[in-house]
């Protein structure tokens, strides 16, 4: 059978064209596996002290005598402990470690060959006092570039790095008959070997000084290593209390969260493994695992669990998988529409395939804060049908975002059996303070390594025959292991491997010489280098690809290196038989085979051994295979632009590099991760893509950067840090004046307009809006010409009194945006005219919101309605229906919390919530709604700082706290932008009511007259009302009861 390289699927062997995609499958040259590796070795110099003056006095063929021997014994000794000879160089010999195949006590074979050459020269000086032989010996560990089948002999070389640079370095600085080592190789072999401390060394070429060591002696035992899982062994405290917690959560129907953390290696997956299989029986498990590709990729667990809980291949097409997520919407137990409208807007744009549930609309845009709401309610619901463990693997690799998720997840009181479950490294204790927890809905479970008891029983397991954990090499065996199983597991699979478990040679002497492994890299290594090459070389493509990895993809890659179309299956089972990866039994891509790594350790190393310039090729290759599945568009943007990425910097890391770097293509496919985010609202995480973007053009492509910029821009004034927003701002607008685009300069001008009438400048808003209209005008984008106007309106209206002119202009350009069908542009437009009305007209305002909210029904925009009803709630009050104002005032706020839209749910509160909350004389509530509004005006700045505070100071005033009233109204003063005559006015009022709490008359009468008067000098009808009322308020305190209702 042929095995297409681009879907995987098997093919007759005369098929010229694959018969699931329709590729053509050509010939091609057999497989010639890779020439050169990276390599992590250890490398020894040996130099004769003081042959040169010696042989300027000797006969050469007294020369010859002194040093052959010398020469014969080093290399003797050299190779004897498993170095490769590599050179001399003069009465020099350089030997490497760890090439061509690796040993995982590498560096200890070395400093055991370099006592042995001390020795070796010893014996031979007491044979002949005439040699007196005297040496240097310097050995430095590190990594470098080593070519495979290298003939030294015919003056090929072997290994390349600076990592023989050093070692000959430490050589010349090492006293005689001395062994010096570097830091890397005194850290792997400090349990092996004593040591002291020696002078740094100040070597030729280098920056820094090279630590050293001098080596003593070899010590009686080694120190402990690290390990893998097979049998479950010295975990049954653990697991017995994880069954209980998660029964509880069955007893007690609430949601709660488990967490095994650990060191890698340690047994976590296997502990986990015994834990869902215990669950099973009780609970609905769902798992996703997050990846190790740094940023990015955010939800791509909370993708695996929802497309395992719908049944969604990613290898389904559109229409396979809407119907999948719509009957999995029909499932869901659940009346409300409104939730389920929720619910199916999150999970549709999570995965990716909209989709409308039963009387429900469509929608197009979702805020990170309304996904989170909506995956919340989708487990609840979930759990509601039968109790439900979510898995989440590798939480050390969550970004911020996806922690949240976790505590936002579990912070709501409802009465279902959900269950999260995660695991985790250390770590994750030091990056995510206070997310792991011990009491209550969080419990904790820290796996330690095995005792020495426990240990001896698992070595017994995974031999087959407790006699084997009696022998003294296997004690020896245990105390390397350092009681990590993951060390214990991968020691005897090597030497199941290479022979070795026989009982008699484990009783025997013989066995005691045999190297025991340091190290987890270098015993994985080692295993990889017993492979064959066309094994060998399907595990560093699938390393590439990542922890999980599909036949396929593999093929792919292979083909994109010259290798024939030859299925990759018999291979990976191969490297399934002898426990590299594991077969999976789903494969989320149809007709192919799906695989993990068995641990990621074994992906790294793996990983490790690539050249950076074939890297580079090959996460290029990838990302081509990436982008021909069928819903990859969207749903991969993330994993594409990672492989791009690192495309791109390996090549920069290297000074040749094998491939001409995508550098635009992974910038662009890094902004559309961004904006992928940015459609979720997910903020922050767009702003690190739009960093790592421009982070890989540098100072190329410069219109591409500045758009990269001014989006960046955008999502860092949307987070409230506007001083990185403007000083960003200030410089795309130059450099887009100089590369003479007007659209990207008038946009950058229009925030930096926005941001000026947030902060209250209104001269320099003035001035950028008007040069951002003119440059709008030059360009042919009429949705920036649109938005230009719009914010020129409201400025006019806001800050010039000129509200009829303002409203013609916003409904000018509406007829512009449903032109070009911007149908949020025209809900927008509607807001912003509801907004100027609010302030005399409030029958037309309540008009205008009402279009809003059914333009925002037809975009399914949960912003926009949130924003519309919020302001109908404030219309309703005025109105006289505080009732109805209020319910809509709590609709809205609940919806801002879903869309995570924090300016709107700050009016929300202070000029809907606190307000009720005052009028009703609940004045405690209202100030809890004001302190939560207050950090994020404060982010915001402007007038909506002052007006919290002045509500605020309001409800201490109400409460009979004058001084806290006084403590709030000092830092008000503090907060009032210099031209902006509204905020003015608010720090007035707050004068007033403690002047008038304070029974100063005359202070109060006098900052009421001149809020009063700054209120009609902009025009603001109802905020002359409310300036009114807050004076007739004070006349009746201080008796002027006429007077109060005459205001």
């Amino acid at each position: 059978m042929s095995f297409c390289t681009v879907c995987g699927t098997e093919n007759p062997p005369q098929a010229r064209f694959c018969f699931a995609c329709g590729a053509a499958i050509a010939e091609a040259p057999p497989p010639v596996a890779p020439s050169e590796e990276r390599k992590v070795i250890t490398a020894i110099f040996v130099d004769l002290v003081g042959s040169t003056a010696r042989s300027e006095q000797l006969d050469p063929e007294d020369v010859k005598a002194l040093v052959a021997p010398y020469h014969a014994r080093v290399r003797s000794e050299l190779e004897l402990h498993g170095g490769t000879f590599e050179k001399f160089s003069g009465d020099a010999i350089l030997a490497l470690f760890g090439t061509p195949k690796a040993h995982e006590d590498d560096p200890e074979r070395a400093i055991r060959a370099a006592l042995a050459v001390r020795q070796g020269l010893d014996e031979l000086n007491a044979e002949d006092e005439w040699l007196d032989l005297h040496i240097r010996i310097g050995i430095h560990t590190g990594e470098a570039l080593v070519m495979l089948g290298a003939r030294p002999g015919e003056g090929e070389w072997s290994a390349a790095g600076d990592v023989l640079n050093t070692a000959a370095r430490i050589q010349s600085a090492a006293p005689t008959d001395g062994i010096l080592v570097s830091r890397t190789t005194y850290l792997a072999t400090r349990d092996a070997f004593s040591f002291r401390p020696a002078e740094p060394i100040q070597a030729k070429g280098k920056t820094e000084p090279v630590e050293v060591w001098e080596v003593v002696a070899v010590q009686d035992e080694a120190g402990p290593r690290l390990r893998t899982e097979t049998p479950l062994v010295g975990r049954e405290t653990e697991l017995e209390e994880l069954v209980t917690f998660c029964d509880s959560v069955i007893e007690e129907r609430f949601a709660s969260f488990a967490a095994i953390v650990g060191m890698p290696g340690v047994g976590k997956s296997r502990l986990l493994l015994e834990l869902v299989d215990r669950l099973k029986s009780r609970f609905e498990v769902h798992s996703g695992r997050c990846l190790s590709y740094g940023e990015g990729i955010t939800y791509w667990p909370v993708v695996e669990i929802f497309k395992s809980a719908a049944g969604i291949l990613q290898s389904d097409d559109r229409d396979t998988a809407a119907k999948r997520l719509a009957a999995f919407f029909e499932k869901l137990v659940t009346d409300d529409l409104d939730e389920l409208r929720t619910i199916a807007s999150a999970l549709s744009n999570l995965i990716g395939i909209p989709t409308t549930p039963r009387g429900t609309y469509a929608t197009s845009e979702i805020s990170q804060a309304e996904l989170h709401w909506g995956i919340r309610r989708a487990l609840q619901l979930l759990a509601t049908d039968k109790p439900t463990a979510i898995v989440i693997e590798d939480l050390h690799w969550a970004e911020p975002t996806l922690l949240e998720l976790v505590s936002y997840i579990l912070g709501e009181e409802t009465e279902v059996p959900l269950v999260l479950i995660g695991t985790a490294r250390p770590e994750l204790k030091d990056d995510a303070p206070g997310f792991l927890g011990r009491e209550g809905r969080r419990r904790t479970v820290d796996l330690q390594t095995l005792g020495p008891d426990q240990a001896a029983a698992m070595l017994a397991d995974l031999t087959g025959n407790s006699a084997f954990a009696e022998t003294g090499f296997a004690a020896a065996l245990i105390a390397n292991a350092g009681g990590n199983p993951l060390f214990l597991e991968e020691t005897v699979r090597m030497l199941r491997e290479e022979g070795l478990l026989d009982l008699e040679r484990w009783r025997s002497d013989e066995m005691r010489d045999l190297p025991i492994p340091t190290s987890v890299q270098g015993l994985i290594s080692s295993r990889l280098d017993r492979l064959e090459a066309k094994e060998k070389q399907l595990a560093h493509h699938a390393s590439v690809i990542g922890a999980v990895f599909w036949a396929g993809a593999v093929a792919h890659l292979g083909a994109s290196e010259g290798a024939a179309p030859e299925d990759p299956r018999p291979g990976l089972a191969e490297l399934e038989r002898r426990d590299f990866v594991a077969h999976l039994r789903a494969s989320t891509v149809a007709d192919d085979e799906e695989y993990s790594f068995k641990h990621i350790l074994m992906r790294d190393v793996a990983y490790g051994q690539v050249p950076k310039g074939r890297r580079a090729q090959l996460h290029l290759g990838f990302s081509d295979w990436v982008k021909g599945l069928p819903s990859s568009a969207d749903e991969f943007v993330e994993i594409v632009a990672w492989h791009l990425e690192q495309a791109c910097l390996l090549s920069r890391e290297v000074a040749r590099s094998p491939i001409d770097p995508p550098i635009r293509q992974a910038a662009e496919t890094l902004a559309d991760a961004a904006q992928r985010a940015e459609r979720r609202e997910s903020l922050r995480e767009a702003h690190r893509y739009y960093t790592r973007a421009l982070d890989l053009l540098g100072d190329e492509h410069a219109d591409l950067r500045s758009e990269l910029r001014l989006r960046r821009a955008d999502m860092a004034m949307m987070l409230g840090q506007l001083k990185e927003a403007t000083d960003e701002l200030l410089e795309v607008a130059e450099s887009a004046a100089q590369l003479s685009r007007h659209d990207v300069e008038s946009e950058a001008l229009l925030l930096l307009g926005d941001i000026d009438q947030r902060q209250g400048r209104p001269t320099d808003a003035r001035s950028r809006l008007l040069e951002a209209e003119r440059l709008a005008r030059l360009t042919h984008d009429t949705r920036l010409q649109v938005r230009v106007a719009f914010v020129l309106a409201t400025f006019r209206g806001d800050f010039e009194g000129q509200h009829e002119q303002a409203i013609e202009a916003l409904r000018s350009a509406m007829l512009a945006a449903e032109e070009i069908d911007e149908r949020v542009l025209l809900a927008e437009g509607y807001l912003r005219i509801a907004a100027i009305l609010l302030r005399d007209d409030l029958a037309a305002a309540e008009a205008e919101l009402r279009r809003c909210l059914e333009v925002a029904a037809e975009l399914g925009s949960h912003r926009i309605e949130a924003e519309a009803t919020s302001w109908l709630g404030a219309v309703a009050y005025y109105r006289g229906r505080p009732v109805e104002g209020e319910r809509l005032s709590l609709q809205a706020r609940t919806w801002f919390e879903r869309t995570g839209d924090s300016y709107f749910q700050v009016q929300n509160l202070i000029s809907g919530l606190a307000i009720f909350a005052l009028e009703d004389g609940r004045a405690d509530d209202a100030e809890g709604w004001l302190r939560e509004a207050l950090p994020v005006a404060l982010q915001i700045g402007g007038w909506v700082v002052l007006k919290t505070y002045w509500h605020l100071v309001e409800a201490l005033v109400a409460q009979d706290r004058l001084d806290d009233a006084r403590e709030i109204l000092a830092f008000a003063a503090r907060s009032v932008p210099e031209e902006d005559p509204q905020s003015r006015s608010w720090l007035l009022l707050s004068e007033a009511l403690v002047a008038t709490a304070s029974g100063e008359s005359a202070t109060a009468t006098a900052a009421l007259a001149e809020a009063l008067r700054l209120f009609e000098e902009i025009n603001f009808s109802l905020d002359v009302a409310e300036a009114r009322f807050a004076l007739g308020r004070s006349l009746r305190a201080f008796g002027d009861v006429t007077g109060a209702r005459v205001e």
